[in-house]
């Protein structure tokens, strides 16, 4: 299928200043399925956004491969989409413009590009700002056209990682349901980098827990809430505090083993 991830022993060692090789990332299997949301928790410095960043070719694997679609993922790859913390918008160009610069380097016209940027924007509550500069827009405003800029140009798989982590809870709310009706819409395939348990398990099919450094995957588990899923009641769902509770307890085990290092 098209948006399926398959990553089949992928592995990562850094050399340290004195020379030692330090392993981020222990080898990783894993299939995403064409579709499925699937979120990524674990502690500080386990290697979460080093998977990302082999994945989105960013970085290269010590070991191990990915595939995408069936085809091996080497190097940038305009069929995955990576969205970071920081909005990286560019600072001279308007919203819209920054929002259609994919599409201007994919060669489309600028009536087109200008056209879809519009309707991008109208999407997410952002009509009548396509004409103002990062500076003058809010830090939610700004991330949401940081989304948009990736989602214009419908590639296969969106990698996140911890794209809300700056924000004010109530606009981190927001954004999680404006994501989730978005990716309704037209279900890419999402892994999606959290430190927040709760928008981990309130926004996916899958939650997958990863042991301290060196990362490896410790628990895969399927989230068994229905959709359409209101973010801002999911804790009043029976299911969800059973499974906070389960993964909550291996996390919080493997926090404690890292700070005990």
């Amino acid at each position: 299928m098209a948006g399926r991830l398959s990553i089949e022993g992928v592995a990562k060692n850094f050399v340290a200043r004195d020379g030692r090789t330090v392993a981020a990332l222990d080898p990783v299997h894993l299939t995403i399925e064409a579709g499925e949301f699937v979120t990524l928790v674990g502690p500080s410095g386990c290697g979460k956004s080093t998977l990302l960043n082999l994945l989105s070719g960013l970085a290269a694997p010590s070991a191990g491969r990915a595939l995408l679609g069936g085809e091996e993922i080497e190097g940038v790859d305009r069929r995955i989409g990576y969205v970071t913390q920081q909005d990286n918008l560019f600072p001279w160009r308007t919203l819209r413009d920054n929002v259609a610069f994919p599409l201007e380097l994919a060669g489309v016209s600028a009536r087109e590009r200008a056209a879809r940027a519009d309707d991008w924007l109208a999407r997410v509550g952002l009509t009548g700002f396509g004409d103002a500069y990062p500076h003058e827009l809010s830090g939610g405003m700004r991330q949401r056209g940081n989304i948009i800029r990736t989602l214009i140009y419908e590639p296969s798989i969106i990698l996140m990682d911890e794209p809300f982590g700056p924000l004010d809870a109530q606009t981190r709310l927001t954004l999680q349901a404006l994501l989730l009706r978005i990716w309704e819409g037209s279900k890419p395939t999402v892994l999606f980098v959290t430190h927040d348990l709760t928008e981990a398990i309130a926004l996916a099919d899958r939650v997958l827990l990863m042991s301290g450094r060196p990362g490896r995957i410790l628990r895969d588990e399927r989230v068994l809430i229905p959709r359409p899923r209101d973010v801002f009641r999911i804790h009043d769902v029976g299911a969800f505090r059973a499974l906070h509770d389960g993964i909550w307890n291996d996390l919080a085990r493997e926090v404690g083993d890292g700070a005990a290092h």
